[in-house]
């Protein structure tokens, strides 16, 4: 009995619906290209419906659209108010050449028929351009309210600084920044007297030291147990000379200006007196003076002594408070 032979086996392979297909083809990319041109088309319109005026958008219009044309007036008063587009784009007039384009938001030419060759007597040319000069393009695109850019002129050429001019800027300027850092070193080295003498340790209220444009102002106060004068004289007492002494020796490591300012509280002195607080706030500012220079700082620095009586408070609340009796001692910028 013959041998049966072994058949090789049947696959079947069956696509349902044909789903890969469509996945690996490329027609949705064709569907969503013509959908983003038609957004951007769209957008385009828009902004072009924004920024032009009512003119502008029937003339382009009426470019597109030439059957319209053919059916409307001449073009004297028709469409294009007697105005056609040349190659370039831009609006002219009926008798301008092609070169010689007016921009869209000139008013136009109204000509009767038959008298077209002539404009009305006393008008000119919107862009008059000289004989074989080329006209510079005309955007169609733009609002009929907004101006041409003018030139601009030539700005004068501005003024180059010397090099002996900002040496002296940078010499200035260093200058004020070593004062400024020496007058903040001469207000802490007065604390740190006042705080290390134990018989001026109790008239720290009595020192006020203040950063002022004029530069640092040192003012001794008289409190309501302390003062440096007696009432009415400018006889200065052991307490004010020691005070005064301290100031003297803290000034003398710096060569700035001095001005002395002697200052009284609103006490005042008989009507009929011939010596009042003009006076006595004078002579007060003339003994701190004397009292600096015995201490040892030279009187070619004392460049202002002056006396203000009651007319700067200190403690501008009560006219009558002691701190309004006091000597300003101002150490000057230079």
């Amino acid at each position: 009995m013959p041998r049966k032979t072994a058949l090789p086996p049947i696959i079947v392979k069956r696509h349902l619906g044909g789903h890969d297909e469509e996945e690996h083809n490329g027609t949705w990319k064709l569907a969503y290209a013509d959908f983003v041109t038609a957004m951007m088309t769209f957008f385009l319109v828009m902004w072009l419906m924004n920024i032009t005026t009512t003119e502008q958008r029937k003339g382009i219009a009426d470019y597109f659209n030439p059957v319209a044309v053919s059916q409307s007036n001449s073009g004297a008063d028709g469409m294009l108010a007697g105005r056609s587009v040349d190659r370039t784009g831009s609006l002219t007039t009926p008798n301008a050449a092609g070169d010689q384009a007016s921009p869209v938001a000139s008013p136009p030419v109204v000509a009767s028929v038959g008298d077209s060759d002539r404009q009305p007597a006393g008008r000119k040319d919107p862009m008059p351009h000289p004989p074989g000069g080329t006209a510079p393009p005309v955007d169609l695109l733009r609002p009929a309210t907004e101006s041409a850019p003018a030139t601009p002129a030539a700005a004068p050429p501005a003024p180059q600084a010397t090099r002996a001019e900002l040496e002296a800027l940078l010499d200035r300027q260093s200058s004020e920044l070593t004062e400024k850092v020496a007058l903040e070193s001469l207000e802490r080295d007065l604390r740190q007297r006042i705080a290390a003498s134990p018989d001026l340790n109790a008239l720290q209220g009595s020192l006020v030291i203040q950063q002022v444009p004029e530069g640092l102002r040192v003012q001794l106060t008289d409190q309501a147990r302390f003062s440096m004068f007696k009432v009415g004289s400018a006889q200065m007492n052991d307490q004010g000379r020691r005070l005064m002494r301290m100031v003297a020796s803290a000034l003398a490591s710096v060569p700035n200006p001095i001005g002395i300012t002697g200052h009284t509280d609103a006490l005042g002195y008989a009507p009929d007196a011939k010596y009042g607080n003009w006076e006595l706030s004078s002579d007060r500012a003339n003994a701190a003076r004397r009292e600096l220079i015995a201490s040892g700082i030279p009187g070619g620095r004392i460049v202002r002594v002056e006396g203000r009586a009651d007319l700067d408070h200190f403690g501008a609340s009560d006219p009558l408070d002691p701190s309004n009796r006091r000597i300003s001692i101002t150490l000057l910028r230079r």
